[in-house]
């Protein structure tokens, strides 16, 4: 038997998922209806979007059974799901790798001053070449006098 979800409406904070039930020979249609409490869902921990397949679980669990075609998931089925899932996170976290080790971190060159005499500035892009300036601006870039000429 198979179950496939057709829609859902909403009345307040319980949302009611409509499903037909395929028979066996594929032609038999039976609509059936479950209502899930999303306050249930949120306590738990649950997604809102795993509440239709809680519900098509539930409804192939109850395959069997013909009773009544609009039921309400309960409360411990609601936690079983929630244990299940966190068991099912577990396991995923277990058979994850592990943190690899950080890399050494390279010790950092000692900064030399500018050389300004090749024309040459050193600020990480290649080797541009340095704007011209006189000696004595040269001088105040070095000795890092605010009042230079260039």
């Amino acid at each position: 038997m198979k179950f496939v979800l057709t829609g859902f409406t909403q009345n307040e904070n319980i949302r009611h998922y409509s499903f037909q039930r395929i028979g066996g020979d594929r032609k038999s249609r039976t609509d059936v209806t479950v209502g899930v409490d999303m306050t249930l869902l949120l306590k738990h921990r649950i997604p809102l979007q795993e509440a239709p397949l809680l519900c098509s679980l539930l409804l192939a669990s109850r395959a069997g059974d013909e009773q009544d075609p609009s039921f309400m998931i309960a409360e411990g089925d609601i936690r079983a799901r929630a244990e299940q899932g966190a068991s099912e996170r577990a396991k995923s976290q277990s058979k994850r790798k592990p943190a690899s080790l950080p890399h050494e971190t390279p010790t950092p060159r000692p900064q030399s001053a500018p050389d300004f005499g090749s024309g040459k500035l050193g600020i990480g892009l290649g080797s541009r070449t340095g704007y011209p300036c006189s000696p004595q601006a040269r001088k105040s870039l070095l000795s890092g006098d605010p009042n230079r000429n260039t």
